[in-house]
């Protein structure tokens, strides 16, 4: 099979072909430096993603806090993430980069916060 990817990593944004069975590459063409071939590589065995959603925020000035992964997840659990964080709830206050979700799928995937949520303000009257 040949497929053509379009490489992220540098602005170079080479066009690399490359011809694979399955995850035994035979062939990889088009890359003008060796991230390239290391990102086509990647993409072919075991390709990689950073997750970002969001979760229920309880007492907060927002309903919702986003979240991600803390660094790259295999692609395939992307779906499963995404449905656990539907079932998550936290709290406010809520830091940047406090661990919302610990150890998810039992493969130390933390899923964080990237913004910071205060707890609402209660009026006494």
């Amino acid at each position: 099979m040949e497929r053509e990817f379009i490489c992220i990593i540098c602005p170079n944004g080479c066009r690399i072909k490359v011809e694979h069975e399955g995850t035994n590459i035979k062939n990889i063409k088009g890359d003008e430096c060796p991230k390239g071939k290391d990102y086509v590589k990647n993409e072919i065995t075991n390709p990689l993603r950073v997750f970002t959603g969001s979760v229920l925020v309880e007492d907060g000035d927002f309903s919702l806090v986003s979240v991600k992964t803390l660094s790259p997840i295999p692609k395939k659990y992307l779906k499963k993430v995404g449905e656990i964080t539907h079932r998550i709830k936290v709290y406010a206050p809520v830091e940047i980069g406090q661990v919302v979700a610990p150890n998810l799928l039992d493969n130390n995937i933390d899923l964080i916060a990237t913004r910071k949520i205060e707890k609402k303000n209660s009026l006494s009257s």
